[in-house]
């Protein structure tokens, strides 16, 4: 027993010796898994070199070791050698690409790293993440994966590193029963190694703001040595948003129905989807006729563009619920939550024109490197945003925008957030709040449903479940004011078994709204006569209509495929 306990240092010692002298070492470190991201990072455990040249990646030189004493008798105070590189897991995080290129390499062995597999810029606009760092003694790479796919190992300095991204606007209505919480207005935020933070880890100058009072504030965001300020408004006009209770009561309500009944649950799925977990990619394309109508299979979506980990947390998972849809000069945006609950999520936008073939989106993960590299390119993945439930979207020429709402509210005072957000990387550039209330609070309409068709105009559906009708309401900015019009009414409930409405679009060229339940698509004039009905059976879940280019895109759920019709009239 004495002699074990005197052999054992000696052997540890020698252990250890024989790791220095091969020049590799590897530590594993896990992240606190109750957090919503890896922990906080230490800021100051970064390379010390300034040097932005990319093709340098390989030139880092190895550090002097210590000469001994000139005696030649002591040698404690020799420098050993530093490993050639050391290697960190963690739990997976999310990162943001900054603007510069960078080359993204197969691997990285003995401080060196080889094979180049892409340019990191390809990648600016998708959802990256990353679970391993390697420390060379020059540079710090990063294991990356891009929408769901492993890829290789980047340099640190390709990420956006301390970062505040907000609008440096916000406008919001006047409203003594509502308060803007200020932290939606973040994008992201990243720490010094490009890392997004969760949003509650900012620090905010004010956390909300009572929007009863006309005031101008500048709200400070900081985070580390990151800092970003916002100019939020409250509006003056007393008048913005109230609607005279006789002119809505004495609107003529058209003729509708109340014959039809949605499923609240679905039954069905695309043939090769059996769960979230569980699916293989699509072969066959759709063709679902009703009347008039003809919907084709235009293009089958990813179930996720993250990882596939159970742990994820909100941030990291891309996916796998769609909400809603709006086509734009060629793109499909498609609003995407991770649980039904939240009011945030992601946008992803796809462009279709480049991306021709309906099937390719859903093999991101086994088609080759060199497709894939251009492939991502027509695909952007936005932050993780404010988007209520989803299905109140809307495009111009530059931006998209969405009606962040609570979906569990209907009977309310709260004003509701209008997002404005750039189609170039798909970040928040503004936010206004609206409201309508019918004579001064008394009653009130909630929107869970609308289309933005202009940067001035915006189309909102609203239940009245008192009087059995439904109301379509026209909102018109001027300035930063947003006025509500009532524009059209139907009598009855379209279903009797209270079913959700689904999507909601307006056709601005023949002046037609379109409504959808599941499997149940009507259309509906601009002052609320119901002209058509389109009747389909397919079990699946509708999320989301637009109208682009003089054609109807219906988004279906369970797996996401998004349909498209010849031309409508």
């Amino acid at each position: 027993m004495k002699l074990y306990k005197k052999k054992l240092p000696y052997l540890l010692t020698l252990v250890v010796g024989l790791l220095v002298c091969t020049g590799l070492s590897t530590t594993s470190v896990a992240a606190d898994s109750n957090s919503a991201q890896p922990p906080v990072q230490d800021d100051s455990n970064k390379s010390s070199s300034n040097s932005t040249d990319v093709n340098n990646d390989n030139n880092a030189t190895n550090d002097q070791t210590g000469k001994s004493d000139q005696t030649g008798t002591d040698d404690t105070n020799t420098k050993k050698p530093k490993p050639k590189q050391i290697v960190t897991g963690f739990s997976m995080m999310t990162k943001v690409a900054g603007n510069k290129n960078y080359k993204v390499w197969k691997e990285v062995n003995n401080g060196k790293v080889s094979t180049k597999v892409a340019d990191g810029i390809n990648f600016r606009y998708s959802h990256i993440q990353s679970d391993q760092l390697i420390e060379t003694k020059k540079y710090r790479y990063w294991r990356i994966y891009v929408n769901g796919r492993q890829v290789g190992y980047v340099n640190e300095r390709y990420f956006a590193r301390n970062q505040i991204a907000v609008p440096k606007t916000i406008s919001l209505v006047r409203n003594e029963f509502y308060n803007f919480p200020t932290r939606d207005a973040i994008s992201y935020i990243t720490n010094s190694m490009g890392t997004v933070i969760d949003n509650s880890q900012v620090t905010v100058s004010k956390d909300s703001i009572n929007c009863g009072t006309p005031k101008t504030y500048k709200v400070k965001y900081t985070y580390g040595d990151a800092t970003a300020t916002v100019k939020i408004t409250v509006r003056k006009s007393k008048k913005e948003g109230v609607v005279d209770a006789n002119t809505v009561a004495s609107f003529p309500a058209q003729p509708g129905t109340n014959d039809y009944q949605a499923w609240k649950t679905h039954y069905g799925s695309s043939l090769n989807y059996i769960s979230p977990t569980e699916y293989t990619p699509e072969t066959n394309k759709h063709t679902l006729t009703s009347g008039d109508l003809t919907l084709k299979t235009r293009l089958y979506q990813p179930v996720l563009l993250s990882v596939a980990d159970p742990s994820d947390d909100n941030i990291n998972r891309v996916g796998h619920i769609p909400e809603g849809v709006t086509v734009s000069n060629g793109w499909a945006y498609t609003s995407l939550l991770s649980h039904t609950n939240l009011v945030s999520g992601h946008i992803v936008g796809y462009d279709l024109n480049t991306l021709t073939d309906p099937f390719d989106a859903q093999h991101l993960l086994d088609m080759s490197q060199k497709k894939f590299n251009n492939y991502v390119k027509n695909i952007k993945v936005s932050p993780y945003i404010p988007i209520g439930h989803g299905q109140a979207l809307g495009a111009s020429d530059k931006y998209i925008y969405v009606l962040n709402n609570d979906n569990t509210l209907n009977d309310t005072n709260d004003s509701e957030e209008l997002l404005q957000i750039r189609k170039g990387d798909l970040q928040i550039n503004k936010i206004w709040t609206i409201k309508t209330w019918i004579d001064d609070g008394k009653s009130n309409r909630y929107f869970q449903n609308g289309v933005i068709v202009s940067d001035k105009d915006m189309y909102t559906v609203y239940h009245d479940t008192e009087n059995n009708c439904y109301e379509y309401w026209e909102f018109t900015r001027t300035g930063d004011n947003w006025y509500p019009k009532l524009v059209g009414k139907t009598d009855g409930n379209f279903v009797n078994n209270n079913s959700p409405v689904q999507g909601f679009t307006y056709d601005t060229k023949n002046k037609n709204f379109y409504l959808a339940f599941n499997d149940l698509i009507f259309k509906i004039g601009r002052d609320g006569k119901l002209k058509d009905t389109y009747s389909f059976d397919t079990g699946r879940e509708i999320e989301g209509l637009s109208v682009s280019d003089n054609k109807l895109y219906v988004n279906l759920a369970q797996r996401a495929e998004l349909l498209v019709s010849m031309n409508i009239k």
